[in-house]
């Protein structure tokens, strides 16, 4: 929670709109937008609703997009697409989709169209980058391509740099080598079969157009024997986490995924206010070389100085300036980043308590606890250790070039070599905890589903959330159905545009309405609930389970897990389906109760009208034979 810098009524929100973020790039991407909320102080809404697939709706015909019907004209201030959502689509496709939005402005990543200030990774630039490196540094002519889906931007820029670099370097296009996949590591698996098993194909290099298809190559040739970089050199796309944390560190071409959330969103509310944004921003694509085409890694070719680097090239109080320029390229900081007073005020600290240092002037730990302030600014906006020594490694660069002495030498290699150790226990650190986290965070998870799974009604709902929530780190949840709780509807037919609050959760109290309330339609959550002491960030998912749609959930984000609540939506749509059925058993037997009660009664009308006849003719004959 975040304390309020603006009055409710002056701060602004935006809505966002993606899919599950189940992969790596979404996390890391919707972590910059958060970011950059929280730095301009705005609301974030994240619509969950996954590529929009358009139903005409059979009352007006309009086009219904599922979740994202909820977004009405006037209630966000802007919005902002994420890649996904036009994965597939065509022009008129996404125009179509992002015209419900208008007059509220419209920015997008990787989704180009008109009106909407987009932003494009250099994926050409980035793909001629791969395959120039195993070109002209490896040697490699035969390469084999695994592309991503045909009609996907990004797939097709990329496939073309492929090509445009064979020609580039003389070396003949061979459709033979090239497969297409589906960005999935199941699809790069299948790539390696195709090309070696069906087409018997000789190769040096497999570039794959992403990472996740690269690490379904790296474990099929694995499995084969086959072993990276040594009989085959391998690179992807895109640089997630894992690509350097795999047996053979990926060499990939880096998205700043982070980066490029805080973009979008100061982008988006520059147009907002009423500025101009280029239509189209282009993002550049940096090459990192790491182990998997045959190279050392990037990071370790920095930590080499050579001699010529170490002349004596000036004073090193006078380098302070260049020295700080160039550790904010180590990071590539961008001019625009909100965040550069923080990284260069650090990074002057840092260099001023260095100098102190290597003069003992300052106490002998003094360059240690910056290099730790360092390291725990560049962790939090999400930087890793890779990160971490390419700034030590650029710091010593800049600091031996303006050493003469051996003794001064000496003194200076020795701070270097213990902030880098620091550096290698403060990542061993963070993995524990995140490791400590992560445990905690599916044991609670694990104790919500245990006790969840039995409940089959409302109330043993609101038990086990009750219990658990606070656990999770959860502070407010709302639950709102579309009609009655004992009939969800389909979710091949347009969304329905009433709702009604179904339960809530907020201040550590689970709530049921004791009377139903009206449907509404426009307001996610009901009156009132909306925070307006704080800045928010909140997630909407569908509660969806097989056909059966029956309502959404509004969740103020919390934690930095994404896969928690989109688990925790699964679960709480399997228990409310659960309660459903139960609840419809009980009215059809209640129905059966009703209907057998009917016939009873009709079928003992008929036998008391009977017997009361038999009884007036039994007596009307005793009354004639006594007369």
């Amino acid at each position: 929670m975040t304390p309020s810098k603006k009055p409710a009524n002056e701060r602004k929100t935006i809505a966002v709109l993606g899919g599950q973020l189940s992969r790596a790039w979404g996390a890391e991407f919707m972590a910059g937008v958060l970011s950059s909320a929280k730095t301009h102080d705005i609301n974030v809404v994240y619509f969950a609703g996954g590529k929009p697939i358009a139903l005409a709706s059979p009352k007006d015909g309009r086009r219904s997009y599922g979740l994202y019907d909820l977004i009405k004209p006037g209630q966000y201030d802007g919005v902002l697409l994420s890649a996904e959502i036009g994965h597939g689509l065509s022009p008129e496709d996404i125009k179509n989709f992002y015209s419900a939005f208008v007059p509220a402005p419209v920015a997008s990543v990787a989704i180009q169209a008109d009106g909407i200030s987009s932003f494009i990774l250099d994926n050409e630039g980035g793909m001629r980058a791969v395959i120039r490196h195993l070109i002209e540094m490896h040697a490699y002519k035969r390469i084999a391509f695994i592309r991503g889906p045909k009609g996907h931007m990004d797939a097709d820029q990329r496939f073309n740099a492929y090509q445009e670099q064979l020609k580039a370097h003389s070396i003949r296009f061979d459709e033979k080598l090239v497969v297409e996949g589906d960005d999935t590591p199941e699809s790069g698996r299948a790539a390696v079969r195709t090309l070696l098993d069906d087409r018997g194909i000789h190769m040096q290099a497999i570039a794959a157009s992403n990472d996740r298809m690269a690490f379904g190559v790296m474990e099929a040739l694995e499995q084969r024997g086959i072993q990276v970089p040594e009989s085959m050199a391998l690179t992807g796309f895109d640089d997630v986490s894992e690509a350097q944390s795999m047996g053979v560190p990926l060499t990939t071409v880096h998205q700043p995924f982070y980066e490029t959330g805080q973009r979008a969103v100061e982008a988006l509310l520059k147009r907002i206010d009423g500025g101009q944004v280029d239509d189209i921003n282009i993002i550049p694509a940096d090459l990192v070389v790491r182990w998997s085409c045959g190279c050392l890694p990037e990071s370790i070719q920095k930590a080499i100085v050579l001699p010529k680097e170490v002349a004596h090239t000036g004073r090193l109080e006078n380098k302070r300036d260049a020295a700080i320029q160039a550790l904010c390229g180590a990071v590539r900081i961008a001019e625009n980043d909100p965040l550069k007073p923080q990284y260069l005020d650090v990074f002057g600290r840092t260099w001023d308590a260095f100098l102190a240092n290597l003069n003992n002037t300052a106490k002998s730990d003094a360059f240690l606890k910056m290099i730790q302030s360092m390291v725990e600014l560049l962790q939090r906006n999400g930087y890793d250790f890779t990160t971490w020594q390419n700034v030590i490694s650029t710091f010593r660069k800049y600091a031996l070039g303006g050493i003469s002495s051996n003794t001064t030498m000496l003194r200076a290699e020795n701070l270097f070599q213990q902030a880098r150790m620091l550096a290698g226990e403060l990542s061993l650190r963070a993995q524990a905890y995140l490791r400590l986290k992560f445990e905690q965070q599916e044991e609670a998870l694990s104790n919500f589903s245990f006790s969840i799974a039995p409940a089959m009604t409302l109330e043993a709902i609101g038990d086990a959330i009750s219990k658990h929530f606070p656990l999770l780190g959860l502070e407010r949840c709302f639950v709102m159905y579309y009609s009655d709780v004992s009939a969800p509807g389909s979710i091949s037919n347009p969304t329905p545009e009433k709702f009604r609050l179904l339960f809530e959760y907020d201040e550590n109290k689970y709530k049921i309405p004791r009377q139903e309330s009206a449907l509404t339609t426009g307001n996610l959550i009901p009156p009132g609930k909306t925070p307006d002491d704080h800045r928010y960030d909140a997630i909407v998912m569908p509660l969806e389970l097989a056909s059966n749609r029956f309502g959404f959930m509004w969740t103020e984000i919390g934690l930095a897990n994404w896969d928690i609540y989109f688990r925790l939506k699964n679960l709480l749509a399997s228990a409310l389906l659960r309660t459903m059925l139960v609840q419809q058993r009980a009215k059809a037997q209640h129905e059966v109760e009703r209907l057998l009660s009917k016939a009873h009664e009709l079928a003992v009308e008929p036998a008391l009208t009977r017997d009361v006849t038999e009884k007036a003719a039994t007596q009307e004959d005793t009354d004639q034979r006594e007369g």
